[in-house]
């Protein structure tokens, strides 16, 4: 019991015990040395704490002293809330307690807490960059310094960080120094974890001209982290360069400018800019010391007067070694270091001084009087010009008032050959004043001022010469003689005359005949007696043959010798077509030997001959002795064109030719000659005409014989046929009929007779009669009807055909074909008329065919039938069913209800008309793919989701599971339900299930929907393309589609990606932020979007350099300057914001020690006065650096270069470069405008204002000769100084200043002035350069005065006293063999007695001269003639009269045009005068009446006139008056002869001053819509009325507008155009015109010159492209040139009555009803164009306007012969009516066919004697018939009538523009449309009447391709013209000839043996009888 109670006990106490006391809580973790690393990031928790408390109680954390760390009290963890820096603190020591919870209520004071110590040890990393000590880095380093120079040794690299690779260090260059690293590098010197140090090391040699200052990056770098700074290397400058010139040393210098005239100036500076020296100059090399340098300020002037033509160099060019020294220590040093060399260049410029000098001065020549122009003279000359340029150029002339020489070249240049040449043709011995000539030759400067000339004397001598030809009194001369005259027969007598005496005049003239045929006549030679010749006696070589016709010897009787007569009733028989003629051959022989004949047969192939029928008396022949024997033969050549010369000099001097026509008249000596010996032509049988006319022709070379014709034949023949006696014509009789059967030939033969009245000739004639095809192939029926089935096999027979011809043999003969509508799926045997298939048929494609057939027989022309056979296809179904298309597709939603249509299937079947027919069904194969584009396996639930109905309707069949499949494949088929065997179609449909979607995508964190942006940050200046970031988003419920922001200036995304990038370069400074709006849209449907707003913060950087606003400044300082003295201000600016562009100034170089900066404003201040000194230094050079305040890693900075310019002050005094100037002038010197004497200069060492020096005379200028330039020094004369020699000495004074300074300085200049011989001497008598006087008598005594010589010299004393001389062989003599004269008075007089009768004429040389030094002489020339008082007539020289002068139109009032000049023969009558006489009625000219020359009086104008001829008059009376009446009786014939008259032809030459100008301002024109390439459409025409090559003109189309059919506005110009234009005007189609048909065109046509200035005309022409049936044609009974000439009125006439716009497109020669053209009739077509709407008017309604004005258009169709207007292409239309109507138009139309058959038989009873077969007019009857069925009912009353005459018009049914077959389609570019007439039946489907198809074409080979036209051949018009079934006919043609017949008949023609026309009527279906009048249309053409 105790023992329990005591377990109890202790047990309770042990328990209140632990109830007392409560135990700490305790740590169970070591809390010592944690170790963190550094980069440990903010909220992490770095540790937990764990504890626990004995009692069991929960227990709290806390932390004492923690700034880095906090704990949570709940779970201890210690999360980091302070960044940690090891650098910082690289151990943390903080408390962390705990405290256990005693009351469970909460914390009480009972509560145990511990608190324990924890310490975190930090590891470091490598978390901080390298950092640069002792900054900034800067050195300098002279330019010399040698490479591995150490520059600079305190880089020191420290890194607080010591993890991390070890420290090194890198050379960046910059954009300012990219050499930098190059020239220097970074030598580690220390390197340990944290510390390096290094130095820069000089790595190649340094130049200061070409950097001063090197920029380079020094990156620190410890692995990840960079550091940059700035390493400044100044370079100083060393002297080591040598100077170096600056600008041109090249200049010109004019050859006369004054001594110290500046060259040039030359600057050199120091090669070493940083602390230049000064420089001086010399020169090494100065050619012939022309030139002086000043050595400091480098001016090269004029050192002595210059001289280029002294030069060796012609170039003008002096070349100088010029030197510049440096001044070291104010010495010029040499050595190569400090000087330097240049060559400069001066070039003379040359000045006028050398005048023009010939090669002698005297120069004599002979010639022959007739010396022709252009001839030049045998001279040696030359002439040249030492100067150059423009001072070397001069012209050459002549000082010759005769005009008769003319010098060459006109203009020199430096050097030339002179040539003289004679101008004219007026050289005439006989004249006494043109016997001798001295000549001036004168060569004188043109561009010069004064103009330097010299002078040459040519003397030239005329000599004689035969000059003057015979003349004729006319300028052709005729006569006649017969060809019977006998030889001597006297013909004319033709005589000339000369001018000239002697044998060179009438007394040796000597005539003379040549020419063709020359040798028939005879002409005295001097009395020029024409007569017939003896040809005869000529010899053999002259002797003519002459034939004469005879009867053959063995001729019989009348019969023999003739071709044989064929009877008709004998059978045919070959005969000869050339029959053998004999002629007798008779020639005459020489006059010795007997006559004889000789008789020789010879065949020839011409018609035979024979004497006159009649029994004429026979021709003469041979044997007769007595025939005349004449030499002429009028068939051989009836005229004869001779020359018929004169030749004076007794036949050996000039010659005159005239020619001589001398005829021969005609007798009857020749037979006719038939033109073909066998005529042949063909004729069908019952014709009454021709088919074209048949004329026998022969001729006969006598014009006076008259031949007349007979037939010669059988009594059928000439019963047959009858013969125009006149013309030849054969024509049948009227009552004559040809029928085959009743002749026993188809060829009649027979001869015509032609006899002239004395010969005869026998043509042959053969004469072929035609058999007629005139039956045409009918079928049995019209309408054939079969069926045939779609499958039928391939030769099928589908029907048969049948036709009958009631011809036979080969007319019988039929052959079929399909005309159209089989579409080649039928074919027909051509021989049965079987049809069959040809082509597997198909009902789809054409279920009915309407095949026309065609029967045509083979005759000729083949003829034709045709048939229509309806062929229907009966249908097969036998195509299988098909989708479409093939593979199908839908779609449908996710969401979509079982039940709901998806889609309806589409598929079709050709063979079954209802889509009910075909059922539709799924196949087994259905696939599926899933949303991720993966292809499912088969899953037989797959058909399960859709179901397909049996009429193709697809539906929802379950619900569908996008997760499951998103497309669906399923293959379906279609069956056609009504086939009689299986037909199914597959296909394919594609079912895609749509996404329902429901959540829109989201971005990633950091956005959120309630706070939806996103902030980015971007350095600033990233380049394009950057990426700023990527967004990213996602979507529970679909993918994600694109991504998208909004527009913005610098970004853009990547749709698909969502990456951002740059797309502008961001700067800071211009945007700091950037805000856009991004979205992201899913792939669901529908597409949802989620939208985030993007902040991007641009980050700031030194990007921008520091800018000076100059790269170099100028500044000016005085040399006073004080220290402080602002130079100017340098301005640099950053574009930079903030302290990165804040800038602060430095200066650095050689000179920075003189001068200071402000280093915030950049005032450049003088630091040092004592450098300003410009005497030492003109100028400084600074170097100024610009650095903004980044810091160094980044700083940048600029440079600028500064360049102080010392000025100058004023002290020092101007210096003359001599004490004592000398010049020597002569006294001529020139003074307006002077010329500079002499020069001074002064040299002013200051520089500007203070060194410019003005001169000024102080003295010796009291009669102030003189003057002073003031600027230049140069002394000039300021008067003349003629007269005023001696020496004159002035003082002269220099001041600076302009003058106006105080420092002065004087010198002397001394001038001497020279006497001059200025002037030569001048003749006063005689007057005249080439004078001559004249001493009347025979005898002049000795002594006898003849002239007292005078001349004048303006020069004084010596220089102008004159002694007289005469000239012998280029000496001065005082005598002569004949004269002599006094050497001081002049007085020439006769040293001799001299005598005219031994004598008349004497040529002296008179010379003046002068006593001046050098002497001056003139020379003159004299001819003195001892002459007969009675010759004084005035006469114009042969050679120049007549004048013939030309003149350009438009030349204005008083234009010298030519001149003229007459002699006297008398020298007492030196006066002639010259009075207009004829030609000058329009007073455009007239006539200086003292020297002959003519002028213009107006302007004249070529188109007026362009020829004048003036006749003048030359007489000794000064006043002379013409009265009218006499001017009206002079005669041309006798001015012509009168040589006192002067006959001046002028032309007046033509100038391009007309435009061109068109004829219309419109054209209207048409061109059919089947017109060709190159068809001539229209012509227009354009003129210039000027002449030759100024009236050349081409034409262009500028614009081709279009306007399409219907419309008011042009669509715009055609490019290319559509027609082209030849240079004759004529506009061509220049593509296929059937695109346009019916469409306008607006050409516009512009004419221009082919020469300057190409002066313009424009037109235009309207062009419409017409369709044929749009034509309407005039008959007119006139040809076509009287068409063409009222053409006009009558469009006027039409125009007026329709009012509308007519143009005519062609007119033709017509075509009568048997196809002959009538020249006599022509055809005109037209269209007419509404004036309003511009369209073509149709036919019809032309018509009706026409009928509408019959009344006032019938007296104009009288009036212009108007036989009808009808439409030029009729379409036979057949309208639909009932049986009545047609019954009843059926009986008017057979009683009007009646009543018009009476009246037709009628008259042909009355004017026939013979009885008309019944065939024949049941025929007529029939074509009757269809003419009035074919009338026109739009036709007015006035040709309705003319219709129903007999065939006058068939050409209405019959002509379908027919065309000689010879004429091709090609050659007809023109032509109209041209359509098949057949193709116009079957457009209309109208069934086809083969009422006349005998109106055929022979041939088949151009049947419908247009190639004939009506009237082609015979067309005026050029270009063709229409075709069949076109324009032109108003016909239709009905049937086609046999593709199978491509043979013509044999017929032979009249002419050209061609076949018969295409188009001519040939068929014997009726025969017409020829109208009044019919029988004088003229031959085919």
């Amino acid at each position: 019991m105790k023992l329990p109670l005591g377990l109890f006990m202790i047990c309770l106490g042990l328990s209140l015990a632990k109830a007392e006391t409560n135990l700490p809580p305790v740590f169970t973790q070591t809390l010592n040395n944690i170790i963190l690393y550094e980069n440990v990031t903010v909220g992490t928790v770095v540790f937990r704490l764990e504890a626990y408390d004995p009692e069991g109680s929960p227990v709290t954390y806390g932390a004492i002293g923690a700034d880095h760390f906090s704990v949570d009290p709940v779970s201890g963890n210690i999360t980091l809330i302070k960044p940690l820096d090891r650098e910082e603190k690289d151990t943390l020591n903080f408390l962390v307690s705990i405290r256990d919870r005693v009351d469970p209520e909460g914390e009480s004071e009972r509560d145990n807490v511990v608190q324990v110590p924890i310490t975190f040890i930090i590891l470091d990393l490598n978390d901080n960059p390298p950092e640069f000590q002792n900054l900034p880095y800067e050195a300098d380093v002279n330019e010399d310094a040698k490479v591995g120079t150490t520059i600079f040794d305190k880089i020191l690299v420290k890194d607080r960080d010591i993890a991390g690779d070890s420290l090194d260090l890198k050379c960046l260059p910059q954009q300012q120094s990219p050499e930098a690293c190059s020239k220097f590098r970074l030598h580690v010197t220390k390197r340990d974890a944290t510390i390096l140090e290094a130095s820069v090391v000089l790595n190649d040699t340094l130049n200061y001209n070409q950097r001063m200052v090197y920029h380079f990056q020094i990156e620190a770098t410890d692995g990840p982290h960079k550091t940059q700074t700035t390493f400044e290397a100044r370079v100083k400058d060393v002297q080591d360069k040598p100077p170096v010139f600056q600008g041109s040393l090249s200049t010109v210098i004019d050859e006369d400018s004054p001594i110290n005239t500046l060259v040039l100036t030359v600057h050199a500076r120091d090669g070493d800019t940083g602390e230049p020296r000064k420089i001086v100059y010399d020169l090494r090399t100065n050619p012939n010391d022309y030139f002086l340098l000043d050595a400091q300020s480098g001016e090269l002037r004029t050192a002595k007067p210059l001289d280029r033509e002294a030069l060796e160099d012609s170039t003008g060019i002096i070349s100088l070694v010029i030197r510049a020294r440096e001044l070291v220590n104010g010495v010029p040093s040499d050595d190569p270091l400090t000087s330097a060399t240049a060559k400069a260049t001066v070039t003379i410029r040359d000045v006028n001084d050398s005048p023009p000098v010939f090669n002698r001065k005297e120069y004599s020549v002979s010639l022959l009087e007739n010396t022709p122009p252009g001839t030049p003279l045998a001279l040696d000359m030359s002439v040249s010009d030492a100067d150059v340029g423009i001072n070397s150029k001069f012209s050459l002339r002549l000082d010759d008032v005769s005009g008769v020489f003319d010098v060459e070249p006109k203009v020199v240049t430096g050097y030339s050959q002179v040539n003289i040449r004679v101008a004219n043709g007026s050289l005439d011995y006989e004249n006494p004043n043109q016997r001798k000539f001295i000549v001036l030759v004168v060569a004188e400067e043109t561009d010069t001022n004064p103009k330097l000339s010299s002078t040459a004397t040519i003397t030239v001598s005329v000599l004689d010469a035969n000059d003057n030809k015979p003349l004729f009194e006319q300028e052709s001369y005729s006569s006649s003689v017969s060809e019977a005259a006998l030889p001597g027969q006297y013909i004319a007598t033709i005589t000339a005359r000369d001018v000239d005496s002697g044998s060179y005049g009438d007394l040796g003239i000597r005539y003379s005949l040549s020419g063709s045929g020359a040798e028939l006549f005879h002409v005295n030679e001097q009395t020029g007696v024409i007569s017939l010749a003896d040809c005869h006696a000529e010899g053999e070589s002259h002797r003519r043959e002459r034939r004469d016709l005879h009867e053959d010897e063995n001729a019989g009787d009348d019969g023999e010798g003739r071709l044989e007569m064929l009877s008709m009733e004998a059978a045919p028989r070959e005969i000869g077509t050339e029959p053998t003629v004999q002629y007798t051959l008779i020639t005459q022989a020489p006059e010795e030997q007997a006559l004889s004949s000789v008789s020789v047969p010879v065949s020839v192939p011409v018609s035979a001959a024979s004497p006159s029928p009649a029994g004429g008396a026979p021709a003469p022949t041979a044997n007769d002795d007595k025939a005349p024997q004449t030499c002429l033969d009028y068939e051989s050549e009836d005229t004869y064109f001779l020359s018929y010369k004169a030749t004076d000099d007794n036949g050996r001097g000039s010659a005159s030719v005239v020619s001589l026509r001398i005829s021969v008249t005609d007798a009857n000596d020749s037979p006719p000659v038939c033109e073909s010996p066998l005529y042949r032509a063909s004729v069908d049988e019952g014709a009454v005409v021709f088919d074209s006319p048949l004329i026998v022709k022969a001729r006969d070379a006598d014009t006076m014989s008259r031949i007349s014709y007979r037939i010669r034949g059988s009594e059928q023949v000439e019963g047959i046929f009858d013969i125009d006696r006149e013309t030849g014509q054969i024509t049948i009789r009227p009552n004559a009929t040809l029928d085959v059967t009743n002749l026993n030939s188809d060829q009649l033969i027979f001869v015509v007779e032609a006899n002239d009245g004395l010969f005869t000739a026998h043509c042959g004639v053969n004469i072929t009669v035609r058999d007629v095809n005139n039956h045409v192939p009918k079928f049995e029926q019209q309408s054939y009807r079969a069926d045939v089935e779609e499958n039928s096999e391939i030769g099928t027979s589908v029907e048969r055909v049948h036709a009958t011809d009631l011809d036979t043999g080969m007319n019988a003969e039929l052959r079929y074909r399909i005309q159209q509508g089989s579409f080649n799926d039928f074919g027909i045997d051509e021989r049965t008329g079987e049809v069959f298939v040809s082509r597997k048929l198909d009902f789809d494609r054409r279920n009915t065919y309407q095949l026309q057939v065609q029967a045509s027989d083979l005759g000729t022309p083949s003829l034709t039938g045709t048939a229509t056979l309806t062929i229907n296809v009966q249908n097969s179904n036998d195509k299988d069913p098909y989708f479409v298309p093939a593979t199908q597709h839908a779609e449908v939603r996710a969401d979509a209800p079982p039940g709901q249509l998806v889609y309806t299937l589409i598929a079709l079947d050709p063979d079954v008309a209802s889509h009910n027919a075909l059922e539709f069904a799924a196949t087994d194969d259905i696939t599926a793919i899933d949303k991720e584009g993966k292809e499912l396996p088969h899953y037989d639930q797959f058909k399960e989701y859709f179901a397909i109905a049996r009429n193709g309707k697809v539906s929802v069949n379950k619900q569908l599971d996008r997760n499951l499949f998103a497309v669906m494949r399923i293959n379906v088929l279609v069956t056609d339900s009504t086939a009689p065997n299986v037909q199914q179609g597959r296909g394919l449909l594609i079912i895609q299930i749509i996404d329902v979607n429901k959540i829109p995508p989201r971005f990633n964190a950091p956005w959120s929907v309630e706070q939806p942006q996103i902030k980015l940050q971007m350095v600033e200046e990233q380049p394009v393309g950057t990426v700023l970031t990527t967004l990213q988003a996602t979507d529970e419920d679909s993918s994600i589609g694109e991504f998208n922001i909004s527009d913005n200036d610098y970004f853009a995304i990547n749709q698909t990606s969502g990456v951002i990038y740059t797309i502008a370069r961001l700067d800071y400074e211009a945007v700091k932020e950037v805000k856009f709006q991004a979205t992201v849209s899913d792939t669901g449907v529908p597409a949802l979007t989620a939208t985030a707003e993007v902040i991007v913060d641009i980050i700031n950087l030194n990007d921008n350099d520091p800018k000076f606003s100059q790269s170099d400044y100028y500044f000016n300082l005085t040399e006073n300057s004080p220290r402080g003295t602002v130079a100017g201000k340098v301005e640099a600016r950053d574009g930079d914001v903030g302290v990165f562009g804040e800038i602060t100034y430095t200066l650095i170089g050689e000179n920075n020690k003189h001068f200071s900066i402000d280093a915030y404003t950049g005032n450049v201040m003088v630091a040092n006065a004592s450098i300003l000194d410009r005497e030492q230094i003109k100028e400084l050079t600074l170097s100024v650096v610009a650095e903004d305040k980044a810091p160094a890693t980044v700083q940048k900075s600029a440079t600028a270069t500064i360049h102080i310019n010392i000025l100058d002050v004023n002290d020092n005094a101007p210096v003359f470069t001599r004490d004592v100037y000398n010049s020597t002038v002569a006294e001529n010197a020139a003074y307006q405008p002077p010329a500079a004497l002499l020069q001074v200069q002064a040299i002013d060492q200051d520089e500007g204002l203070y060194g410019d020096v003005r001169y000024i005379i102080t003295a010796g200028n009291e009669m102030a000769l003189f003057k002073l330039d003031a600027q230049s020094g140069i002394v000039y004369p300021a008067q003349s100084l003629t007269g005023k020699h001696g020496v004159y000495e002035l003082t002269i004074s220099a001041r600076d200043t302009q003058g106006s300074g105080t420092m002065e300085s004087t010198a002397k200049a001394i001038i001497t002035v020279l006497r001059v011989n200025r002037h030569k001497p001048e003749f006063v008598i005689p007057a005249l350069s080439n004078a001559t006087i004249e001493i009347p008598g025979d005898i002049v005594q000795p002594d006898y005065l003849l002239l007292t010589v005078k001349a004048m010299d303006n020069d004084t004393e010596e220089n102008g006293k004159i002694s007289y001389h005469l000239q012998v062989n280029n000496r001065n003599e005082q005598q002569t063999g004949e004269f002599k004269i006094d050497e001081v008075t002049g007085e020439l007089r006769a040293r001799t007695q001299l005598n005219r009768k031994n004598r008349a004429n004497y040529d002296i040389i008179l010379v003046a001269r002068d006593a001046g030094n050098p002497p001056f002489e003139s020379l003159r020339l004299l001819s003195v003639s001892i002459v007969d008082a009675n010759e004084n007539r005035p006469e114009f020289p042969d050679a120049s009269n007549p004048y013939k002068v030309s003149i350009n139109e438009n030349s204005g009032r008083d234009v010298k045009i030519g001149h003229i000049q007459a002699a006297s023969r008398s020298k007492h009558n030196r006066d002639i005068f010259y009075y207009m006489l004829l030609g000058n009625e329009d007073g455009a000219f007239y006539v200086d009446k003292l020297t002959g020359d003519i002028y213009t009086n107006k302007s004249l104008d070529r188109e007026e006139t362009d020829v004048y001829t003036l006749y003048i008059l030359a007489s000794i009376k000064a006043d002379l008056h013409i009265s009218e009446e006499e001017r009206a009786s002079f005669s041309i014939k006798t001015l012509n002869r009168d040589n006192t008259v002067a006959k001046v032809a002028i032309t007046v030459l033509d100038v391009n001053d007309n435009p061109p100008v068109f004829e219309k301002p419109v054209y209207y024109a048409g061109v059919n819509a089947n017109a060709k390439m190159g068809a001539a459409i229209t012509l227009v025409n354009a003129t210039d009325a000027d002449q030759g090559k100024n009236a050349k003109i081409e034409f262009m189309i500028v614009a081709s507008n279009l306007y399409k059919f219907g419309a008011t506005k042009a669509t715009g110009s055609i490019v290319p155009s559509p027609f082209a234009i030849s240079q004759d005007g004529r506009i061509t189609a220049n593509t296929i015109m059937a695109e346009y048909n019916q469409d306008r065109f607006e050409l516009e046509i512009v004419a221009r010159e082919l020469e300057q200035p190409q002066r313009s005309a424009s037109t235009k022409v309207n062009i419409w492209v017409f369709d044929g049936t749009q034509l309407v044609r005039v008959i007119l009974s006139r040809p076509p040139e009287e068409v063409y000439q009222e053409q006009e009125e009558i469009i006027a006439e039409l125009r007026n009555a329709t009012q509308h716009r007519i143009i005519v497109d062609e007119i033709r020669f017509h075509l009568d009803s048997i196809g002959r053209i009538r020249m006599d009739w022509c055809d005109l077509y037209f269209h007419a164009v509404d004036p309003q709407t511009q369209q073509i008017a149709p036919v019809d309604e032309i018509l009706k306007d026409i009928d509408r004005n019959y009344d006032y258009l019938k007296d104009y169709y009288a009036g212009f012969a108007i036989e009808n207007v009808v439409p030029a292409y009729i379409a036979i239309v057949q309208d639909e009516f009932d049986l009545a109507v047609a019954g009843l138009v059926a009986l008017v139309i057979v009683l009007f066919v009646g009543v018009i058959s009476f009246i037709v038989l009628c008259c042909c009873l009355k004017h026939w004697n013979l009885s008309v077969p019944v065939e024949t007019r049941r025929k007529e009857a029939l074509i009757k018939k269809q003419i009035i069925e074919d009338l026109n009912t739009t036709e007015n009353p006035l040709w309705i009538e003319q219709k129903l005459k007999l065939y006058e018009e068939q050409e209405l049914t019959m002509q379908v523009f027919s065309e000689p077959d010879h004429i091709s389609n090609s050659e007809a570019p023109g032509h109209l449309d041209h359509r098949s007439s057949l193709e116009q039946v079957h457009h209309v489907g109208q069934t086809v009447d083969n009422t006349y198809a005998t109106i055929q074409p022979r041939n088949n080979q151009n049947r419908f391709t247009g190639g004939g036209g009506a009237g082609g051949g015979g067309s005026v018009r050029s270009g063709g013209g229409a075709s069949a079934g076109g324009v032109g006919g108003a016909g239709l043609l009905l049937a086609r000839v046999d593709p199978h017949m491509t043979e013509f008949a044999d017929y032979a023609t009249l002419r050209n043996n061609r076949a018969p026309s295409l188009y001519e009527f040939t068929g014997s279906t009726f025969q017409a009888p020829i109208r009044d009048g019919d029988d004088a249309v003229a031959e085919l053409i």
